[in-house]
């Protein structure tokens, strides 16, 4: 919407003096008041934008009382069901007392050679029929059909990782959210895979709505059995809390999980905590509000893992990587997957790209699987830069190099030479970490491109990865993350060289 209102992307600098929203419409874009709009739930506030602008198809994205309580793991809603969770941008939003950006464009996407962007888009869409004709599940279940894979591959986070297998996570899957739940499909903007939905809601004695979200695999894990919770009404009912009240369900639930195990282990006490422990369903929907709105000690946790662990004494048990709790796949069920957590500029992000390798890292070297995660960290890079989904590999064979070359050849009307990608993919890669050394200038890359004790020295207890931690010894991460380190261009302390940077033509 925002590319055909003429717009590649919205820059905002400063702070208004009171809550506003911004209302693009093509070339008019205004500030307008959104005092009334402050303290509203996501949905009310996206609706009652569309109303005042007398746009129904307006696109809009806002923040909900998370976001306005500058809670860090905070984050905007969209399109009323979708959510960009990671990194606190909800509180960002929030300090700048900016509640919303509705878009509507009228106009045509028109770059590059239209005649080859159509060949690529047809192709694309062949292999997306031939892929859903075949009957791939994720056309039918969505993310959510990756709970039984997970936790087969010992990856399934459960009870704050303490293990990698959950007992009840058939009755947390995408089946038993089909059998038990109609569902609506609701893809994203012309999406021809279309894994997103929405669940007919007149099944909720909790919520008034006509549809509410579908709940994501990320959050059927993070808000299942990482706290202990088989109860798949109680998991819809928090996904739709976080969704209205915008807060990042995978953070959430890591807060929740890091609080109820430290309750059940004697580490955290008081009548405040009485009743904290997995599983428990009430418990679980308070905690979310607190966290919203800070009361209690949801104002601890608002403040993220990392921070909330330091306050209270409890950092190992702690799951994040530079502050951003995991996302949920173990990386002690796959090799070489807690190096892509590790060097990952935003932190423990599944979208980093993984080595491309389904061996468990006991009795293995993650050195051998440093060239493919370098190859994948960079494929991602792309994709995201060509602002292709990562679910794109639902698609027949999967969204391959040849398809990004294609792709972006055909947007810049030339043939653009695998070299040059890899070159703007590294440039990328770079480019972060140089932005994490400014932010973090009194420590070196090394000190914080690190796991958490829970990773590295406890093994997990069962499953396929039975015994395996997330890598094999101590030895093989520091060896496997200098070849990391020597292959892109860094120094032994993870800093890029003086060489490197010049090569690339950053300043």
């Amino acid at each position: 919407e925002l590319r055909m209102a003429g717009y590649d992307l919205v820059i905002v600098e400063g702070k208004a003096e009171k809550p506003v929203y911004i209302s693009i419409k093509d070339d008019k874009v205004e500030i307008k008041d959104a005092t009334h709009l402050w303290g509203k739930l996501a949905h009310p506030t996206e609706d009652k934008i569309r109303e005042d602008e007398e746009e129904p198809r307006m696109r809009v994205i806002c923040i909900g009382p998370a976001g306005e309580h500058l809670v860090n793991i905070s984050c905007p809603t969209a399109a009323l069901h979708h959510n960009p969770g990671r990194g606190g941008l909800g509180a960002v939003c929030g300090s700048k007392n900016l509640k919303a950006i509705g878009v509507r464009g009228s106009g045509k996407t028109t770059i590059g050679n239209l005649d080859k962007i159509e060949e690529v888009r047809k192709n694309i869409l062949d292999r997306t029929k031939e892929a859903k004709d075949a009957g791939a599940g994720m056309f039918k279940y969505g993310t959510s059909n990756a709970v039984g894979f997970s936790n087969e591959m010992s990856q399934y986070p459960t009870r704050n990782w303490q293990s990698g297998e959950f007992e009840d996570h058939e009755k947390l899957s995408g089946v038993d959210l089909d059998e038990k739940y109609t569902a609506i499909r609701k893809p994203c903007y012309n999406c021809p895979i279309g894994c997103s939905s929405t669940l007919d809601a007149s099944a909720f004695p909790w919520t008034d709505e006509k549809e509410i979200a579908r709940p994501e695999y990320e959050t059927m894990a993070m808000l299942g059995g990482n706290i202990g919770l088989s109860d798949i009404e109680t998991l819809i009912h928090a996904n739709y809390l976080c969704n209205q009240l915008g807060l990042d369900t995978i953070s959430t639930g890591s807060a929740i999980a890091m609080t109820m195990e430290a309750v059940e282990k004697g580490l955290l006490s008081g009548p405040e905590f009485e009743g904290i422990k997995f599983g428990n369903k009430e418990k679980i929907l308070e905690m979310i509000e607190m966290i919203a709105y800070r009361k209690g000690f949801g104002d601890i946790l608002a403040e993220g893992v990392a921070q909330a662990a330091e306050k209270w004494g409890i950092e190992h048990l702690a799951i994040h990587v530079k502050g951003l709790p995991f996302a949920a796949w173990d990386p002690r069920g796959r090799l070489g997957l807690g190096l892509s957590y590790a060097t990952a500029a935003v932190g423990a992000s599944h979208l980093r790209g993984w080595p491309a390798t389904s061996e468990v890292p006991k009795d293995k070297s993650a050195v051998d699987v440093v060239d493919s995660l370098i190859e994948q960290q960079d494929y991602k890079s792309l994709t995201d830069c060509l602002i292709i989904c990562s679910f794109s590999y639902a698609i027949k064979g999967g969204f391959s190099f040849d398809d990004r070359k294609k792709m972006l050849s055909a947007m810049w009307d030339r043939d653009v030479p695998k070299e040059e990608m890899m070159e703007i993919a590294q440039r990328i890669w770079i480019t972060k970490r140089l932005f994490n050394i400014n932010q973090f200038d009194n420590y070196k890359p090394i000190e914080y491109d690190v796991l958490p004790p829970r990773f590295m020295n406890e093994p997990l207890p069962s499953g396929r990865a039975e015994g395996s931690k997330a890598f094999d010894t101590e030895e093989d991460f520091k060896k496997s993350l200098q070849l990391v380190y020597k292959k892109r261009g860094l120094d032994e302390h993870g800093i890029p060289t003086k060489k490197e940077i010049e090569n690339l033509g950053i300043e």
